[in-house]
């Protein structure tokens, strides 16, 4: 089983593509995803996802202990949480109403610079939990756990990453040397 050191618990879900076949929960439960529950159809593999509740020291050692164990069962991670909130959850999360939310968001209340829509929809946006918690925080509008402040920043960082790892994959070498030469 995975070694977890004592700390915090964190909770965040990770996806992943996994080959076929009926050893694959067993490989992920034997490689430390215990403290998850997995969703994935072994029969066919494909893409699934896993619900970690994950005690570690920090939420980045509970993220990375996820990958590299799930990478050591043979699956491949494609994505954590990205906690996607919109006002109507920022509301529950912080006991306030939404019309309260809403102020904060449109600059009527508040100290302003609510962060942006990641999703913008006439109707219903959406937000980044991560941006937001920070903010939250930062203006002394909510207590939120330290826990849950970082984990929503790590699963926000660590998304982007293997996102960014996926993508940089369809680059020939020539392209991946000046993209990189741009971004240094």
């Amino acid at each position: 089983m995975g070694e977890h050191k004592t700390g915090t618990v964190f909770s965040f879900e990770l996806y992943f593509t996994a080959p076929a076949g009926e050893h694959v929960i067993d490989a992920l439960y034997e490689a430390g995803w215990s403290d998850s529950t997995i969703d994935l159809d072994p029969e066919t593999g494909g893409e699934g996802w896993a619900t970690f509740h994950r005690e570690a020291p920090s939420a980045l050692q509970a993220v990375v202990s996820a990958i590299r164990e799930g990478r050591k069962a043979g699956v491949e991670p494609l994505g954590v949480t990205e906690d996607y909130v919109s006002l109507k959850e920022i509301a529950e999360r912080t006991g306030r109403t939404p019309a309260a939310v809403d102020h904060w968001v449109t600059g009527r209340r508040g100290p302003g610079e609510f962060p942006e829509p990641r999703v913008p929809r006439p109707r219903v946006s959406l937000y980044s939990g991560a941006e937001v918690s920070k903010w939250l925080v930062a203006n002394g509008l909510a207590a939120l756990s330290p826990a849950d402040v970082e984990i929503a920043r790590i699963c926000e960082i660590t998304d982007s990453t293997l996102l960014a790892k996926r993508l940089q994959r369809q680059l020939s070498e020539d392209e991946q040397r000046e993209l990189d030469r741009a971004v240094a």
